[in-house]
């Protein structure tokens, strides 16, 4: 028996010292990532940051923790598109649910945004807004879609396109639905991203769209970054996933949609549908 609850003791421990190595490593991670990773209960994922948290090794936010050594930067898009996948797959699924064949849509840079593009096949005759490269090249190798990409000066290593002076071609569209990633969302802060130039294009996008759809993994709710983009306020939902806390859902329902897709389910049609994995 004590031999027993000696290799618990030294799992338990072990275990913490991954976690504070992950998010070192990351500056933030949630819940339900740390418990797909060790195979765990989220309760016993939340004693281990409540243990952490006292010993002042990092910070517990709403639905994870983030680190007290690191302030949060940028990553990759090669960085982000393995993290939180199969969130970002259910969030991309509840987006194309609100896309009709005709459509007129934007959808900005970003690897939650890169699911919905693979996923933008099964509809029909669609007007397609966009600021990344590789999601220009990638319907037009897959679809017969109208495509507008904006101009400007392409981001290095990010396959965004970032311009600082307004966009002739956007005071000219009427854009039915957008459709925006972003680094973070708050209540107080609304939607942010770490570039201002980013942000101010995305403004410009936005003035010119009907509905504008905010699709964040939970990983982003709580995060602050340096440019806000929207309040919470002026867009029609955000789309995120059931690792959000309840108590985030209620804060931003009293401003705004909350559309939460669950993450538990994955459709192999939805795959299927999928001519590649990258772009």
């Amino acid at each position: 028996m004590d031999c027993e609850q000696n290799n618990t003791t030294m799992f338990a421990e072990e275990r913490k010292g991954k976690i504070i190595e992950l998010i070192n490593n990351r500056g933030k991670i949630v819940v339900p990532e740390l418990c797909d990773i060790f195979g765990v209960s989220a309760s016993t994922i939340r004693n281990d940051l409540r243990d952490l948290e006292n010993e002042h090794l990092l910070t517990r936010t709403h639905g994870g923790a983030i680190s007290n050594t690191k302030t949060s930067r940028e990553l990759l898009p090669a960085t982000k598109e393995s993290k939180m996948l199969n969130q970002k797959r259910s969030i991309a699924r509840e987006a194309l649910q609100l896309i009709e064949d005709g459509d007129t849509i934007a959808i900005t840079s970003g690897t939650t945004s890169g699911e919905l593009i693979k996923l933008l096949p099964q509809r029909k005759n669609l007007t397609v807004v966009l600021n990344d490269i590789h999601f220009a090249s990638w319907l037009e190798e897959n679809t017969d879609y109208t495509i507008f990409i904006l101009g400007g000066f392409v981001r290095n290593k990010y396959h965004s396109i970032i311009s600082p002076i307004k966009s002739e071609l956007l005071g000219r569209l009427n854009i039915d639905k957008a459709f925006v990633s972003c680094n973070g969302v708050t209540l107080r802060n609304g939607v942010t991203t770490p570039n201002l130039d980013n942000a101010l294009g995305i403004q410009q996008v936005l003035t010119s769209s009907c509905e504008i759809y905010v699709l964040s993994d939970s990983s982003k709710i709580g995060t602050v970054t340096f440019a806000k983009i929207s309040d919470l306020q002026s867009i029609t939902a955000l789309i995120t996933d059931d690792g959000i806390e309840k108590e985030d859902v209620d804060s931003f329902q009293s401003v705004t949609n909350v559309i939460v897709a669950s993450s538990q389910s994955h459709d192999d049609s939805d795959k299927e549908s999928q001519p590649c994995d990258s772009y």
